[in-house]
């Protein structure tokens, strides 16, 4: 039996509300921190470009807060200058302390907080970051919060699963940290390679998961939408049954 016009406008009224709350539950899991490079050789220092991205499109992202584990610690870090924006490393005691070389560690990276400038909607921010020396195994999994200029914050972390993470793999030759001049030449070359990854989605038409959410839930609903469209106009132009004559009655008399 065809749908009425009352049943389909409940439909699609369920459906725009299922719609709007699954969009609303989405919506804080579009920000993003990601790392460039994500995989390195352990034992060393490395630099690395955290981007930071907007995914948002009510407010600006102006602050961004990254954690660092406890085990393994990090015992050296270094953010280069970024206009507008200014960096604090903050440490925390290492207890009890050990040994590095002829070094006695007794602090090292506990959180490093970017903030002061503004990351529009749909854009990124990114701050390379040189950190050392790297454990010679494992994951490196850094808890981050992201800041809004409304306010709001993101939370990143390791017991939701979302948090970035270093995947640390061994290196076969150990040694020291490399001189100042090859470290500049690896923040350039990471540098590099993060911009060109964010060119590489630009022109590949890349889009958001966000976007997608909202492109497939704008077809479904279009294609509801259509079928109970065209459901409701066969239901009012099929014509009328034509009533069936009565046979005639034959008199015997």
């Amino acid at each position: 039996m065809p749908a009425s016009p009352r049943s389909f406008a409940r439909a699609l009224s369920a459906l725009f509300l299922a719609s709007c709350a699954l969009l609303g539950l989405a919506a804080p899991a579009a920000a993003q921190v990601s790392i460039v490079p994500g995989s390195v050789k352990g034992g060393s220092t490395e630099t690395f470009a955290f981007r930071l991205a907007n995914q948002r499109t009510d407010t600006q992202s102006n602050r961004l807060e990254i954690v660092f584990p406890q085990s393994p610690p990090i015992a050296f870090a270094e953010v280069k200058p970024a206009r507008g924006w200014t960096a604090r490393i903050n440490p925390r005691p290492l207890d009890p302390p050990q040994q590095s070389g002829d070094r006695l560690i007794s602090q090292v990276v506990g959180s490093i907080v970017l903030e002061g400038g503004a990351v529009g909607p749909g854009q990124f921010e990114q701050f390379l970051v040189t950190l050392g020396p790297l454990p010679e195994r494992g994951d490196l999994v850094l808890e981050t919060v992201q800041g809004y200029a409304s306010g709001a914050t993101d939370r990143f972390s390791a017991a939701a699963g979302n948090a970035p993470v270093i995947v640390v793999s061994p290196n076969a030759a150990q040694g020291a940290p490399p001189p100042a001049v090859i470290e500049a030449n690896r923040a350039d070359q990471v540098a590099a390679a993060a911009e060109q990854q964010a060119e590489e989605q630009a022109n590949s038409g890349g889009i958001t998961p966000f976007a997608f959410l909202w492109g497939v839930l704008g077809l479904a609903f279009l294609v509801v939408a259509l079928v109970g469209l065209r459901t409701h106009l066969l239901h009012r132009r099929a014509p009328e049954p034509e009533p069936k004559p009565e046979p005639e009655k034959v008199s015997n008399g």
